[in-house]
């Protein structure tokens, strides 16, 4: 197993650098720490200008990554390499298909709530169409010199594809070695202007999605094929946070998701409800590529 860091010298490269320390000691993985520098120019310039530049890039590199290893646990090694690129994505991406990375970390946007995660440029892109797992860091994500994933969550909505995402789930807990939880969403958000039947008829709505979630859970939990360390619980509230804030959420927890059927297989995309689970989720998140069906 193989972790790759998008690392940048700002504050979600070193979230992004936490999360990676921590997955890679949770499962005795390797770790690559990677910078996407600019492409520079193919030629020199009369000036020289692009001499000045491609020095400026290396010394403002080895600078960033000097910080990095500094702070990186002594139990976690890691190797450093850079990477120029036309931008980040692609950069990242052929990184990670040299070293053979089976996973891709980020650090979240600054403009996010502080623990939260938020999208910036290139985890938008990268969350749209990368053909490797992509674990997410929140906003001001820190972790202990020893923190390890103590237990997966994985996001369980019932539908079609449902087992496939809890045999996957099933197997990541069994690499990191920790009990997984299986959590249901019924979030019904009230909308300002109600459907003509009326928020009576949204409730009982919302009631019939309640009540479908734990048939699926039951059955899950209760048949021959169940897992060891395998619960299941629900995530209720009128708005998503306040879902969220329904369960209890360990220091060292990981929330696993899959990609949406309206995206091409064997790469990530996030669906709507996909997106607001990794925006409010007050933990780091981990979105697997589609699977084959």
């Amino acid at each position: 197993m193989k972790y790759l860091v998008g690392f940048s010298a700002d504050q979600g490269g070193q979230e992004a650098l936490a999360l990676g320390a921590v997955l890679a000691r949770s499962c005795k993985a390797t770790l690559t720490v990677c910078t996407v520098t600019p492409d520079t120019w193919g030629h020199p310039s009369p000036a020289r200008v692009d001499g000045e530049y491609g020095a400026f890039l290396q010394q403002h590199t080895a600078q960033a990554q000097a910080a990095a290893k500094a702070s990186l646990p002594a139990d976690v090694p890691a190797e450093f390499l850079t990477v120029s690129a036309s931008s980040a994505r692609e950069g990242l991406i052929r990184a990670a298909a040299e070293a053979g990375a089976d996973c891709l970390v980020l650090g979240s946007a600054r403009e996010a709530p502080l623990g939260r995660f938020g999208e910036g440029g290139v985890t938008t892109e990268l969350l749209r169409s990368a053909h490797l797992p992509i674990a997410v860091a929140p906003h001001g994500y820190a972790a202990g010199p020893d923190t390890r994933v103590s237990r997966l969550s994985g996001a369980f909505s019932g539908a079609a594809s449902s087992p496939g995402m809890v045999a996957r789930s099933v197997a990541l807990a069994r690499d990191f070695g920790v009990p997984l939880r299986l959590v249901t969403f019924v979030v019904r958000d009230k909308q300002m202007y109600p459907t003509g039947a009326g928020y009576d008829a949204e409730q009982f709505v919302s009631n019939v999605l309640r009540e479908q979630a734990r048939s699926a859970q039951v059955a899950l939990l209760t048949g021959q094929d169940r897992p060891e360390n395998l619960s299941a619980e629900i995530a209720d509230g009128p708005t998503w946070k306040a879902a969220f804030e329904s369960l209890p959420w360990e220091d060292g927890e990981l929330l696993v998701l899959g990609s949406s059927k309206l995206g091409p297989i064997l790469r990530v995309f996030l669906g709507s409800n996909a997106r607001k689970i990794v925006h409010n989720a007050p933990v780091p998140c981990l979105i697997l590529p589609r699977a084959e069906e």
